[in-house]
């Protein structure tokens, strides 16, 4: 049996464990809520008594269902994960990356894939389920490497020429 020192400054009781359990279910009592047990000679906190710790615990969490279009395969790899098509940005950044790689069109499809692999990040870091960060990554890297390496081959190609031309003139 147990008295319980009310908020409100009054004692109540003696009650039984059950009825301080619903108390504490019902939120009418508080860890920090003086008790005072039968035989005990001082006041302590309803929290510090072993007894009554299981149910200030919160009810365990439940997680939320996993949806059957996120759900992985039996391989433990999604489809998303293969192929984002979720994340369109990050998929388009990919294949321009990769074909960035071919001399003659590199300089106009490596800009464009590591803009869209930037933006496909972003859109993944807001969309976690979305994916595609990998597919991000190889168009950021291979389309700024060779969109910018063929842009600067160019360049040294037109003042190269340009030199000579002009040493030629004279």
């Amino acid at each position: 049996m147990y008295k319980i020192l009310g908020s409100d400054g009054n004692e109540y009781g003696p009650v039984s464990a059950e009825q301080v359990k619903k108390w504490i279910m019902e939120n009418r009592v508080e860890k920090k809520t003086p008790v005072m047990p039968e035989g005990g000679m001082d006041w302590v906190f309803l929290g510090s008594l072993p007894e009554f710790a299981a149910a200030f615990m919160p009810p365990s969490a439940v997680p939320p269902p996993i949806p059957s279009s996120a759900k992985a395969s039996k391989s433990g790899v999604s489809f998303n994960q293969v192929i984002p098509f979720k994340n369109v940005r990050a998929l388009v950044a990919y294949y321009l990356g990769v074909f960035s790689v071919i001399p003659p069109v590199g300089a106009l499809l490596g800009i464009p894939a590591l803009v869209l692999g930037i933006s496909g990040l972003r859109f993944r870091r807001r969309n976690p389920d979305a994916g595609g960060g990998v597919h991000a990554w190889i168009g950021i890297v291979l389309g700024g490497l060779f969109g910018f390496g063929y842009l600067a081959l160019i360049a040294v190609v037109v003042v190269t020429s340009g030199v000579v031309h002009r040493h030629s003139m004279r």
